[in-house]
């Protein structure tokens, strides 16, 4: 088979597998607060969500910009007439799916969640800085140029950042919920429902429009900029419209709070589906157009064809509703979120222990500064009651804060044109909204830190590793010659195989 076809078959193939695996990982985030509140059957969350994330696929604009020229220089990869060398970048891209597929499949294998933006973004820079160096003169130094190193530099930045501002955010805004409502929700919703169901609905709708419909191309250009400039009006009309249905469903405040959940469920896998077909199918279809269109500026935008966003919603849903390796990732977020005694996965460590005497330690500090009485009714408020083995991990009010702050943050930050990861956010809002809800108690919150610590320790990693093991791959490829291609194939193979093998060692997680 000619080397092109074959690279341009394997990027393909390569594609489908990372959407499978890819869309198992970032599940965990957005259906975690869905199945840790248990507000329905397994079944009713999966067609939800697979109907966001359904959505999500065929509604996105399909632009792979970030697959071009995001994140290295196309410029470097042409010939002397200025034609692209089609052989060096599906190198590219081939180097960056096969180390992608490996990555995520081996985050799913320890069901630790990861950013697949994080990932893809590393990888391409892995795999543009070892073809530039084995392809061209000058050396690693010149090699590196290829980077555009302020956009990327800026993304990296952007999305740390986001971790902090998601913790905390959502911390201090569950710990207001609570205290406005309480544990005992019969008595409080009925007059204050309203409000929580007001400003949620508004916060997702939002949500949806910035993140979901914004560049989808459904709403006209014109009715999105009158949109824009009326948007407080309609924010509020919304908000009227859904305190309206809070007060009339007041006492029936599982209802109430199950909707809420539900749609921010569907959002979410919404939001998920756009914005991570950049991730999964962009080197597909950037190399697809480097082989069949002639002329292909690789620095512009080109809308992926209908008929390939159709096929990769089809494999997000299946796998969505399939994948075991999914339950065994969210089984790690719902453990370290959970309210009451849940077994931790992580033991604590001296760098746990260290966070935690450090926050026990603010705290005091803080409280001398409130005054006793304050306190005294805060904690009624916000004391948890005695643990329940039969409750679900989260309660239905805080898997809505979840859900709720999540997509606020995301929205906002899609607005003002931010960096920032989906998966990072939606974790760490998780993390930060069990902390205000104190669920945190002094026996469980050294291993609840370490699983974070965990967690977050693996995010740094992934950029590492991605970045490596693409660089890996595009210099097998590259230095292979016509071996090259048929040696990163038959490590990939290895590799899924060998994880098997751990998955299989493993206990499996029933939900």
């Amino acid at each position: 088979m000619d080397l092109v076809a074959l690279s341009l078959a394997s990027i393909l193939l390569l594609a489908l597998f990372d959407l499978w695996v890819g869309i198992a990982n970032d599940a965990a985030n957005f259906l975690n607060s869905a199945f840790g509140s248990r507000v329905a059957r397994r079944r009713t969350v999966l067609v939800i969500a697979g109907i966001g994330v359904l959505f999500g696929a065929l509604t996105s604009n399909g632009l792979m910009e970030v697959a071009r020229r995001g994140v290295f220089d196309p410029s470097w990869f042409v010939d002397e007439s200025g034609g692209v060398r089609v052989d060096l970048i599906l190198a590219i891209y081939l180097g960056v799916m096969a180390a992608d597929v490996l990555l995520l499949d081996l985050f799913n294998s320890l069901g630790l969640p990861t950013s697949t933006t994080v990932s893809i973004i590393s990888e391409l820079v892995g795999a543009s800085v070892a073809v530039a160096l084995w392809t061209t003169p000058g050396g690693p130094a010149e090699a590196l140029r290829v980077i555009n190193t302020g956009p990327v530099l800026g993304i990296y930045t952007g999305i740390f950042l986001s971790v902090v501002v998601a913790f905390f955010t959502s911390a201090v805004v569950m710990f207001a919920v609570r205290l406005v409502y309480g544990h005992d929700l019969r008595a409080s919703f009925p007059a204050l429902g309203w409000l929580w169901s007001g400003l949620a609905f508004s916060c997702l709708a939002y949500f949806v429009v910035y993140k979901g419909l914004r560049s989808s191309g459904l709403i006209p250009a014109e009715t999105m900029a009158i949109l824009q400039e009326h948007l407080w009006t309609a924010l509020a009309a919304v908000f009227v419209v859904a305190g309206l249905i809070g007060v009339a469903l007041g006492r029936r405040h599982r209802t109430l709070l199950g909707v809420i959940i539900l749609a921010g469920t569907g959002a979410l896998g919404l939001a998920f589906a756009g914005n991570d077909l950049v991730n999964f199918i962009g080197p597909a279809v950037a190399a697809a157009q480097a082989v069949f269109v002639d002329g292909i500026d690789l620095s512009g935008q080109v809308t992926t064809p209908p008929w390939a966003l159709a096929l990769a919603g089809g494999v997000m849903v299946t796998s969505l509703t399939l994948s075991q390796k999914s339950r065994r990732v969210r089984d790690t977020e719902v453990r370290i979120a959970a309210r009451g005694g849940a077994q931790q996965r992580f033991r604590p460590g001296p760098v746990s222990r260290t966070v935690v005497s450090i926050a026990r330690g603010a705290y005091g500090a803080l409280r001398v500064a409130v005054p006793r009485s304050i306190r005294a009714r805060a904690h009624g408020r916000t004391a948890p009651p005695p643990a329940d083995p039969t409750d679900p991990p989260y309660d239905l009010l805080r898997a809505s804060v979840n859900l709720v702050v999540a997509s606020l943050l995301i929205s906002i930050g899609t607005a003002n044109r931010l960096p920032l990861s989906t998966t990072y956010i939606t974790f760490m809002c998780a993390m930060g909204a069990s902390l205000g809800d104190r669920t945190w108690g002094v026996d469980d919150a050294g291993g609840r830190v370490a699983g974070i610590l965990t967690v977050l320790g693996g995010w740094l990693l992934t950029g590492l590793v991605a970045a490596t093991g693409a660089f890996s791959m595009a210099s097998i490829i590259v230095l292979g010659g016509p071996l090259g291609v048929p040696s990163a194939l038959g490590l990939v193979a290895f590799g899924l195989w060998r994880l098997t093998q751990v998955r299989s060692s493993l206990e499996p997680v029933v939900e």
